[in-house]
């Protein structure tokens, strides 16, 4: 979903006035919700119209470079890596400070046999494994999955399979190579995916040092029992700090190895339904906004979570469309 900017003159842009215009009224009448948006869009047409040349040209530098971290992040998570890599550097030429998306980049341009090392044991995918679950529970940072996916030259990290064999960082547990059960091997691992994780803190401050490795802070491979009730705590700690999305990562993974597991079992439908509600209730404020690529990359993360929620699916598909008829003018 790359936004492509264009050098409209400030003439041409004030002659396609009416055109946007009819454009918007056509795109939202029948749809009695979106009233105030078109209102508000047709008034912020004339503004852009009335200011010509500069704020078209202001709009067309920084159109792109505006695309919200988690934006690029959801991109990169589905190996989107040279579209990623692209509006990454257009986010940190804006916000050249921004430690975060730095340690970001430097997973797409480190070495990451340096990083994690060369020592690695084999590792057999299992139902709910995921990048970001695995760099998780083996390098204690979720937000490392991309560095994770390119140590096994993945070209899609959201494309992790059953019985998949792949490599970990360190020296192997011991344990004997898991097989899956028999009728699941080459299914994706999970259903869905949760929205892609920023790195820590620590793995931010980590990656800043020159020339420092980043070791695996977790080498073993848990039983399924033990795992899933680690993941559960860690959910249920991460939901009293306020952090419900990680939290919800952390609860289904926990479910897709124990099914049954309380208290997960009775809390994730709850959580799932009230991040799904907030979720769009901000990117129809985005979109009112005429932040249609914001409001696009949150109905994104609805959809993530739950799949058949059907007005996010609408909504983006009409933002969708509005995005590429404002471009073509």
């Amino acid at each position: 979903m790359t936004t492509t900017t264009r050098r409209n003159h400030g003439v041409r842009f004030a002659g396609g006035r009416f055109v946007l215009v009819g454009l918007l009224a056509g795109l939202m009448s029948g749809c009695a919700q979106l009233s105030a948006v078109d209102a508000r869009l047709q008034e912020m047409t004339g503004q852009l119209t009335s200011s010509g040349k500069t704020a078209r040209a202001d709009d067309a530098s920084g159109e792109a470079s505006s695309r919200s971290l988690d934006a690029i992040l959801a991109d990169l998570q589905r190996g989107q890596y040279r579209q990623g890599r692209r509006d990454l550097d257009r986010y940190l030429a804006r916000h050249p400070d921004d430690a975060v998306a730095r340690a970001i980049m430097q997973q797409l341009e480190a070495d990451p046999e340096r990083v994690l090392g060369e020592e690695s044991h084999r590792y057999v995918v299992r139902s709910g494994d995921s990048y970001s679950a695995l760099a998780e529970r083996h390098l204690g940072d979720a937000g490392l999955f991309l560095l994770l996916a390119r140590y096994n030259e993945s070209t899609d990290p959201s494309d992790l399979r059953v019985g998949e064999v792949i490599r970990l960082p360190g020296p192997p547990s011991g344990g004997a190579v898991a097989t899956p059960p028999v009728g699941e091997a080459g299914r994706p691992a999970r259903r869905s995916l949760a929205p892609a994780p920023r790195p820590s803190r620590e793995t931010v401050a980590a990656l800043a040092l020159p020339d420092a490795p980043l070791a695996a802070q977790r080498s073993r491979d848990a039983d399924d029992g033990s795992d899933a009730a680690a993941m559960q705590r860690r959910g249920l700690a991460l939901l009293e700090q306020g952090d419900r999305e990680a939290a919800l990562a952390q609860l289904e993974a926990a479910l897709e190895q124990d099914p049954s597991l309380e208290p997960a079992a009775s809390r994730v439908p709850e959580l799932r339904q009230a991040l799904v509600a907030d979720y769009h209730q901000r990117a129809i404020l985005r979109y009112r906004n005429q932040k249609l690529g914001d409001a696009i990359a949150l109905w994104d993360r609805v959809l993530a979570i739950d799949p058949t929620f059907e007005p996010a699916r609408s909504y983006r598909a009409r933002a969708r469309e509005l995005q590429r008829r404002l471009e073509d003018l």
